[in-house]
C-alpha cells in the first residue's frame, strides 16, 4: 500500500517533534541534576538531603538543600572521571544561623542507569558520616 506524500511528510514532522525531547532527556553530564537521599552517622540516625548539581564546561557547582533556610552553596566541586569520584565543599548556615562547612567525598555508581547513585563520606563541620544519594 502506497502512502501519500502529505501523510508521509506529516509523520516525519511528528517523529521530529517526538524523538528529540526523548533524546535530550538522555543527554547531559552524569552529575548534573537533582539528587536526593540522606546522610548520617548510623543506619538509623539519618538526615534527608537534596542536592542540585550543575556542570558548566568543566566546573561542578550547585546547592545543597536549595530553597531551604539551611541551604549551602557549593564553593568547590571536582570530578575525577577516571574513577568517577566526586569532591564537594559547601558553605551554609545551620538552623541558628551559625556557619556550617560541608565536605562530601563520594563515588558515582550505576553510571549508565537513570537511577545512578552517589555514596561516600559526608562531613558537616567536624562530624563525619556516610551518605547515599540517587539522581531523580
Amino acid at each position: 500500500m502506497k502512502m501519500h506524500a502529505g501523510v508521509r511528510r506529516l509523520l516525519l514532522v511528528l517523529a521530529c517533534l517526538i524523538v528529540p525531547p526523548a533524546l535530550v532527556a538522555q543527554q547531559g553530564h552524569p552529575l548534573a541534576g537533582v539528587w536526593s537521599g540522606d546522610w548520617g552517622p548510623t543506619g538509623i540516625d539519618r538526615n534527608p538531603v537534596t542536592i542540585e548539581l550543575t556542570w558548566v564546561t568543566t566546573t561542578l557547582g550547585g546547592t545543597i538543600n536549595p530553597g531551604l533556610p539551611d541551604a549551602a552553596v557549593i564553593r568547590t566541586g571536582r570530578l575525577d572521571s577516571k574513577n568517577w569520584t566526586v569532591h564537594i565543599e559547601a558553605e551554609g548556615k545551620d538552623e541558628n544561623g551559625n556557619p556550617v562547612r560541608i565536605v562530601v567525598d563520594g563515588k558515582l555508581d550505576a553510571l549508565g542507569s537513570a537511577n545512578r547513585t552517589l555514596t561516600g563520606t559526608w562531613t558537616r563541620n567536624n562530624t563525619r558520616s556516610t551518605f547515599k544519594l540517587t539522581r531523580e
